[in-house]
């Protein structure tokens, strides 16, 4: 086992300088505390930098082997063919690379003359998602071959991880852009592995029907899930007048995630899975919970076609579709 990372507290004078932003949220759910407040990161970082380093190099392979008729298939992203879905893939990491550069100078990006950027906090993925169509079909068509793309998307995925690899301990709390919300170098981390995963499945799957959510990333997608930060990109809630609900998900393992709404507000937390009570139980694996929780499956079919099991209140097939819409 690795020794945990040790983040230094921001002092007063640092958090007031940071706009918006509330150092105290970021403390990780696994995540402890030492006698002096100062906070120790466990090793989720280390496994998902890990699995990471190993999906890129598996991923080029398989986009690889494709033909060009598979590029020019409908991916399972609505409107985007697997070509587009790749090229908005590589902007995305370019991007990415950009936001933890500028974190780790301690710079803030919206000073840059250079580039216009929104206030975090605007969008979702509902009210992006236009924007970001148009974009990906404009990249994808920027390419003459699949083979341009191929070659340019590994090494802007490549840049990335070493970006990442590179990160000194204290590097990893700094404050880093997001068009979501302000994060840190975790965060674009977490946002790195939902992004590369889900969008692999949604342009290998369109091709190949078995290709699953990467089942070393799967599990650790929780984190991101879970990200108070993060989760408002493809989570919609209840009006305040709706009955509380909570729904435990079990993921094969001792840890799962709790969803409760209330009061108008959605939480996600990963939690041990006999710590909380919960109306209902859905019993699924890593991999399928990645789908549904995006809204590319819905939970009335993967219960159809036995991948998910639900026991308890069965109202909350309904529910789950109203808060996990699509991202």
């Amino acid at each position: 086992m690795s020794l945990p990372i040790l983040i230094p507290k921001l002092h007063s004078n640092q958090a007031n300088s940071n706009r918006g932003w509330d150092s105290s949220i970021l403390v990780l759910p696994n995540a402890v505390r030492n006698d002096q407040g100062d906070i120790f990161m466990t090793e989720k970082q280390d496994q998902i930098l890990k699995q990471l380093n190993e999906f890129c190099p598996r991923l080029i392979q398989q986009l690889r082997k494709l033909s060009e008729d598979d590029w020019a298939a409908q991916s399972r992203c609505d409107d985007w063919t697997v070509k587009d879905v790749i090229a908005h893939l590589s902007s995305v990491l370019t991007n990415y690379l950009i936001f933890i550069t500028s974190a780790r100078k301690e710079e803030n990006i919206l000073d840059d003359p250079n580039a216009s950027r929104n206030e975090p906090g605007i969008f979702d993925g509902k009210s992006y998602a236009e924007r970001l169509s148009k974009r990906a079909k404009e990249s994808s068509e920027s390419f003459d071959s699949s083979e341009q793309l191929i070659n340019e998307f590994e090494l802007r995925f490549e840049m990335l991880l070493n970006g990442f690899n590179s990160c000194n301990d204290n590097e990893w709390d700094l404050k880093a852009y997001h068009p979501v919300n302000w994060v840190s170098v975790y965060g674009i981390l977490l946002w790195t592995m939902f992004e590369s995963t889900i969008h692999a499945w949604d342009a290998l799957n369109a091709v190949d029907e078995n290709y699953l959510v990467d089942e070393n990333l799967a599990p650790l997608l929780p984190q991101y899930f879970c990200h108070k930060l993060i989760n408002r990109w493809f989570k919609a809630t209840d009006s305040t007048g709706t009955p509380s609900q909570t729904l435990a998900v079990n993921l094969g393992s001792s840890h799962g995630v709790r969803i409760s709404s209330a009061n108008g507000a959605l939480d996600i937390d990963e939690q041990c899975i006999d710590s909380f009570d919960s109306e209902a139980e859905i019993h699924t694996s890593p991999s399928e919970f990645g789908l549904l929780i995006t809204g590319r499956k819905s939970l009335s079919k993967s219960i159809e076609d036995t991948s998910t099991q639900l026991t308890g209140d069965r109202s909350f097939v309904d529910s789950f579709s109203r808060w996990f819409t699509g991202s």
